[in-house]
């Protein structure tokens, strides 16, 4: 009879459907409980390693401008290079990741409207001082670098990286490309702000050629050196892109949702180095928008941009 009893498994008793349902609601409660402190407990490791990005960034240009006579590396661009030069090619513009970062994701090479812009990682002045590690690879210039050259992939420069930093709104500015994220579009998730080249346009008017566009690069960086010494805890000079989309954003009430999920914040990194998650004022504020209590992205004696 034991042998049987043991076989068989009389005596034991199994859970109910109702404990069952119990358990299950239990779990679902913990779960409910503790995925939104483990998506706060997220959010702050990757705002603290991006805030200590922004940092290192800014102690790097610390030092660039030391070694620069007191200038940001703020550049123009040419087909290749940041200035003008026997080797330089033809004169492009300026965009806003061409102070530092790795190579552009090769698309941009790719696209006829966007291929001037692809500024090779050797030619981004401040890589030098972010980076000092790194070997720099590219075509002997002025040659472009191809799509496929190996050290668009190859390099890496994680200290320009936001950890939240899932998409980028620079190849089809403003709209967001989910494919890729803004460092591997451009190289860095970090951006130079240049909301004060147009508040010299509506001062002077728009700049002719290139001649203008070196005068007026020549007008901004002095301006900011000037800054540096005058108001260093109030002008930003980078920041993360959505900083450059809600200010562009002539929406009312504009709401635009960060990498962190949080609407109209960005990080900034002001002259004197320090670096704050701040809330950016919306266009229904008026010139607010570019300099207020606690930041300003323009020069406060000239004429505000409306």
């Amino acid at each position: 009879m034991k042998k049987i009893f043991e076989r068989t498994g009389a005596g034991r008793r199994g859970f109910t459907l109702i404990e069952l349902l119990v358990v299950i609601a239990i779990i679902a409660l913990l779960i409910s409980i503790l995925l939104p402190a483990l998506g706060k407990a997220r959010k702050s490791a990757q705002m603290a390693v991006s805030l200590a990005n922004l940092s290192q960034v800014g102690k790097a240009a610390a030092t660039y401008q030391t070694d620069n006579h007191g200038y940001l590396p703020i550049t123009l661009t040419y087909k290749r290079g940041t200035k003008k030069s026997a080797t330089s090619g033809g004169f492009i513009g300026w965009c806003t990741w061409s102070f530092a970062g790795k190579n552009n994701d090769g698309v941009w090479r790719q696209s006829g409207f966007n291929k001037g812009f692809d500024v090779e990682a050797i030619d981004r002045p401040m890589n030098k001082w972010i980076a000092p590690e790194s070997t720099f690879e590219a075509p002997d210039a002025p040659a472009d670098m191809p799509a496929d050259y190996p050290a668009r992939k190859l390099l890496q420069i994680p200290v320009l990286k936001d950890p939240s930093d899932k998409a980028t709104h620079q190849f089809d500015w403003p709209n967001a490309t989910f494919t890729r994220s803004c460092y591997d579009d451009v190289g860095t998730s970090y951006q130079f702000i240049a909301k004060w080249w147009d508040q010299l346009s509506e001062v002077y008017g728009n700049p002719s050629g290139e001649a203008g566009f070196i005068k007026y690069m020549d007008m901004g960086s002095k301006r900011l050196q000037v800054a540096d010494a005058f108001q260093p805890s109030r002008m930003v000079w980078a920041c993360d892109e959505y900083a450059d989309i809600v200010i562009y954003d002539r929406t009312p009430d504009a709401r635009v949702i960060n990498g962190y999920g949080d609407v109209n914040k960005s990080l900034l990194l002001y002259l004197d180095g320090h670096v704050k998650y701040q809330p950016l004022v919306t266009h229904n504020q008026g010139a607010e928008v570019y300099s207020n209590g606690n930041y300003t992205f323009v020069f406060d004696d000239l004429k505000m941009p409306q």
